[in-house]
C-alpha cells in the first residue's frame, strides 16, 4: 500500500481505546503505515495498564460502542494531560463531543468514519469531522488522514446527527424490517434471487449484507439516541398511514398523486439517481 509522504515527520504517540475491536484494528492498520507509535487499549487494561498506556499520548481515539462512550471518556480523562488530543469515532457526534469538552480541558475532535472495518483501501472513503476545541492542535492528524487518501468532510455535530438519523437510523431500520418480514413469511430467498432483476438482486444482497454483520453494532447504531428513535417512530406512522390509504376506494389516484408530489419535491435528483444506478449496475456485471 503506497501513500503520500507524511505531512509531519515527527513521531506521534497514538492510543486507540477499543483498539482490539474491528474498527480499532482497522485504524491501526492504516495509521501504522505512517510514522506513528500506535498503542492498543482494551477493556482489561483499565485495572493495570491505564496509567502506562494513556500517559504521554499525543492523541487518544475512543473506539467503543456508543452505550459506553461517555463512561470511557470520563475514565480516560483521569489519566491524560491537557495537551493530549481526545477524539472519538462514534456514529453520533453531538453528545460525544459535548462529553469530551466536559471531561477534557485540551483539544477535542469528533470523527465519524462512514465505512465499516472491512475496507481494504482508504481512497474515496469518507470521514466526517466535527471541530471541538483547539483545532490547530490536531490539524496534523487531519492532514495525515488526507495523506492516506481518506476524503474528509467538515460538519457541525448537529448537521451530522440530523443526516445520520436518516442514513443510519431509518435506512438500517428499513433493511432490518424487510429481513424480518422475509423470515415471517418464510420466503424462499434463492427462488427470489433466481427471478430477480439486477436492481432487486442488489436490494436483496443489501438485506443479506446487513444480517451478515454484528447485531450489537446495529442495535447501537439504530437505537443510538432518542432523536433517532423518535424519527423511526414517525417513519413507522407514515408506513401505517400509507398502508391504510391503500385500502380506500381512491387508493390508486391517491397513490399516484402522492408519488408525483414526492417526485416534484426531489427535483433533478430522480433523473440523476436513475442514471447513476444504471451506471452502477453496468459496472457490477
Amino acid at each position: 500500500m503506497q501513500h503520500t509522504q507524511h505531512t509531519n515527520p515527527r513521531n506521534k504517540n497514538i492510543c486507540i481505546i477499543g483498539g482490539y475491536g474491528a474498527m480499532g484494528k482497522m485504524l491501526k492498520q492504516f495509521l501504522s503505515t505512517l510514522e506513528y507509535n500506535i498503542t492498543l487499549f482494551g477493556e482489561n487494561d483499565w485495572d493495570s495498564e491505564a496509567q502506562n498506556k494513556l500517559k504521554d499520548q499525543d492523541l487518544i481515539i475512543i473506539s467503543v460502542p456508543i452505550s459506553v462512550t461517555k463512561e470511557t471518556i470520563s475514565r480516560c480523562c483521569q489519566y491524560i494531560d491537557k495537551r493530549t488530543i481526545l477524539a472519538d469515532i462514534t456514529s453520533i457526534k453531538t453528545d460525544p463531543l459535548n462529553w469530551m469538552l466536559e471531561f477534557h480541558k485540551g483539544p477535542t475532535l469528533g470523527l465519524h468514519p462512514i465505512f465499516g472495518p472491512t475496507i481494504q483501501n482508504p481512497k474515496d472513503q469518507v470521514i466526517i469531522y466535527c471541530n471541538g476545541r483547539e483545532p490547530e492542535a490536531y490539524n496534523w492528524f487531519l492532514k495525515s488522514l488526507s495523506s492516506l487518501q481518506f476524503t474528509l468532510k467538515e460538519m457541525t455535530a448537529k448537521s451530522h446527527d440530523d443526516a445520520m438519523t436518516f442514513i443510519q437510523g431509518i435506512e438500517h431500520f428499513i433493511t432490518f424490517c424487510i429481513g424480518g418480514y422475509l423470515k415471517q413469511e418464510n420466503a424462499d430467498i434463492e427462488a427470489l434471487l433466481s427471478m430477480a432483476s439486477p436492481v432487486y438482486k442488489m436490494e436483496l444482497n443489501i438485506i443479506g449484507r446487513l444480517f451478515n454483520q454484528d447485531p450489537e453494532l446495529y442495535a447501537n447504531i439504530i437505537a443510538s439516541d432518542n432523536t433517532r428513535l423518535a424519527s423511526i417512530k414517525r417513519f413507522s406512522e407514515l408506513v401505517q398511514k400509507e398502508a391504510d390509504n391503500l385500502q380506500s376506494p381512491q387508493a390508486k389516484p391517491q397513490f399516484i398523486d402522492t408519488f408525483n408530489t414526492i417526485k416534484h419535491w426531489m427535483g433533478d435528483f430522480t433523473e440523476k439517481a436513475y442514471q447513476e444506478s444504471d451506471k452502477g449496475l453496468r459496472i457490477s456485471k
